[in-house]
This record gives structure tokens, C-alpha cells and sequence, in this order.
């Protein structure tokens, strides 16, 4: 069930992850001169850093008995996922469509929270006991959490 306490906090690391995001993008840009797609490349990796660590502790927090390498994967499942999702369509909006830099980034970011939250909620920050707890009631042992 989402929780409208989650899902505001999920919204409070959003903004602080994709101001992080947006401030390397406009640095890269502006100031170096990077090529747009490479600079969207390297800021959703400091949107990443910062949404990973945030989630776990502030809107997820009371299951950071989960283990923090189990989110982790989980987490980096989902980046790999959104990431490949993010340069795609930045690339499609931008680069086939001819839609402006700022305006494409902006369509991509909305339609990846979208996606990050749902499957952060169902997956990432889920208390499930994964591959090694399922082998591990098949076979009669326990795993501890």
C-alpha cells in the first residue's frame, strides 16, 4: 500500500536529488561547454548518489534493517533501468525530435520519477526476503535478515 508519508518524502528527495541533477547539468553545459547528452549522462549520477542515500534514510527509514547491500542492488537494478530510460528519451526528445535541451530534460525527469517511486515502493525499499531467503526456506535453513 503507498503511504502518503512516503510518497511526500519521496517527493522532498526528488527535488533535493534532481536539484543536484539539474545544477551539474546546467555546470556542464554552461560553464564547460559538454555536449548535452554526455552532461545528462554524468548528472543523473549525482541525482543517483543523492536519491539513493536520501530514500534509505529519510523516506524509507524505518526498514533500514534491511540490509543496506540487498537495497543497494536493488537500487542498482532500478538506476540501470532508469538510467538506460533517461538517455533514451533525452536522446529521441532532443536529439531526433529536436526539442530543446531544458524542455526534453524536463519530460524525462517527470516520467522517471514516476517510474523511480513505484518501483522504489515495490522493489527497492520492499521487505522481501529475495533469492537467498526463497532457497533458503526451500531447502529447510533460515536466513537471517
Amino acid at each position: 500500500m503507498i503511504r502518503l508519508t512516503h510518497f511526500s518524502r519521496y517527493v522532498s528527495v526528488a527535488v533535493l536529488a534532481a536539484g543536484g541533477d539539474w545544477l551539474a547539468f546546467s555546470v556542464l553545459i554552461s560553464l564547460l561547454g559538454a555536449p548535452h547528452l554526455e552532461s545528462l549522462m554524468i548528472a543523473r549520477l549525482v541525482g543517483g548518489v543523492v536519491s539513493f542515500f536520501s530514500n534509505r534514510y529519510w523516506t524509507w527509514g524505518e526498514k533500514r534493517h534491511i540490509a543496506l547491500t540487498q537495497q543497494g542492488r536493488r537500487f542498482l537494478v532500478l538506476y540501470a533501468v532508469s538510467y538506460g530510460l533517461s538517455v533514451a528519451l533525452f536522446s529521441g526528445l532532443h536529439e531526433v525530435l529536436a526539442v530543446p535541451a531544458y524542455p526534453a530534460k524536463l519530460v524525462t525527469d517527470v516520467l522517471c520519477f514516476l517510474l523511480n517511486y513505484l518501483m522504489m515502493h515495490a522493489y527497492v525499499y520492499h521487505q522481501r526476503g529475495g533469492l537467498t531467503a526463497l532457497l533458503a526456506s526451500l531447502s529447510g535453513r533460515s536466513v537471517p535478515p
